[in-house]
């Protein structure tokens, strides 16, 4: 039997061992992690896919059929997803450069194209780069030509500058997906690469508390997003009842694979890349309280398991299923709460309104 001093000895060292178990990574290594292992590598796929994307519109113009229709309208969809999966990364040069306005602005105005179509058509990447508004640019206007009813007719018509301008927005996609990818990881006009400044690892860098806010309130501005402007807009749980306009997204039917690919972004950036074989703002978290932690892994797990279960195109699972959509918006929105007020609390990270409101062209 332990004597007293026995017993006190072990409860200490099951102490010493509970704390150093639960202690809080290092900020910095978290930052550095993510930078090399999800953020750069998530730009990296959008401008791979972003080229391939490129490269079958140019072939779909050149040779009009449903085949090279078919394989475009594919390429499109395998771009979105790293564009959207990248989206809970967006800030540093993504919102310096307005690229959101420029790629992935998420209204697209089909009468201001076809407008601008008939009267003064932009045919270059310059001119949909400066001439446009961001309802005209991006994938969601390359969603209104592929997808349209008859696309591959308006397509073929030689007398029609629809490819011209369809190119064009691949183009400006293709360049701008580098030119972020390239300010990450080069540098820009002289400064430092991006990666280096947010990371730490240049002579002139970010204050470490203020890039890891910065991760924090990317990640809250974007559950808000999803959670109130999105899903309770659509299922009319805000003033004014159900608006299905407020699903991003036209006749590519593709907002159900956006919104798991912006929840995985979310948690890529909370877990870290693969789970557990990178840090992430979990391990920080973590070290202040596993019970938070535990709560943000079991609501990303169940959002997911949710948007799993919907049948069918987002829209029309409101309309027809609104309780599977009802089920997603409740799983989102106990994250949403999680993140709001114990993340945010324990890493002491004040949220205001996003930097990323509004467009200057909108």
């Amino acid at each position: 039997m332990l004597n007293t001093l026995g017993y006190f000895c072990l409860c200490l060292l099951a102490s010493l061992a509970m704390a150093c178990g639960s202690s809080a990574a290092d900020e910095s290594e978290v930052l550095i992690s993510l930078t090399d292992t999800v953020i750069v590598p998530g730009y990296e796929a959008t401008a791979a896919a972003s080229s391939e994307l490129r490269e079958t519109l140019e072939d779909l113009c050149a040779s009009p059929t449903d085949a090279s229709l078919n394989t475009a309208q594919q390429a499109w969809r395998d771009a979105r997803a790293p564009v959207m999966r990248s989206e809970a990364t967006w800030f540093g040069p993504f919102v310096d450069r307005r690229s959101e306005g420029l790629m992935a602005w998420p209204q697209t105005d089909p009468e201001r194209i076809e407008a601008m179509l008939v009267n003064n058509p932009a045919t270059t990447e310059d001119d949909v780069r400066n001439g446009l508004a961001s309802t005209q640019r991006g994938l969601g206007a390359i969603e209104y030509l592929l997808f349209a009813p008859d696309a591959l007719d308006l397509l073929s018509d030689s007398s029609s500058s629809r490819c011209g301008y369809l190119i064009a927005l691949g183009l400006l996609i293709e360049s701008e997906a580098n030119s972020v990818l390239e300010t990450w990881t080069k540098g820009e006009d002289g400064d430092v690469p991006y990666s280096g400044y947010f990371t730490g690892r240049a002579s002139s860098s970010l204050i470490t508390t203020q890039a890891v806010a910065e991760l924090v309130r990317t990640q809250v501005f974007l559950t808000r997003t999803l959670v109130d402007m999105h899903l309770a807009a659509a299922l009319g749980l805000r003033e004014g009842g159900p608006d299905l306009s407020a699903i991003p997204g036209g006749d590519g039917f593709n907002a159900l694979d956006d919104l798991r690919n912006e929840v995985l972004g979310l948690r890529d950036m909370y877990v870290g890349a693969d789970g557990d074989d990178g840090l992430g703002i979990s391990d920080i978290v973590k070290g202040l309280s596993a019970e938070t932690d535990e709560r943000m892994r079991e609501s990303f797990e169940n959002s997911l398991k949710a948007i799993d279960a919907v049948e069918g195109p987002l829209r029309v699972a409101v309309s027809e299923r609104p309780e599977q959509v009802q089920a997603v918006y409740d799983r989102l929105r106990d994250l949403q709460v999680t993140l709001n007020t114990e993340v945010v609390s324990l890493l002491g990270v004040s949220v205001g309104f996003s930097d990323t409101d509004g467009d200057s062209m909108r």
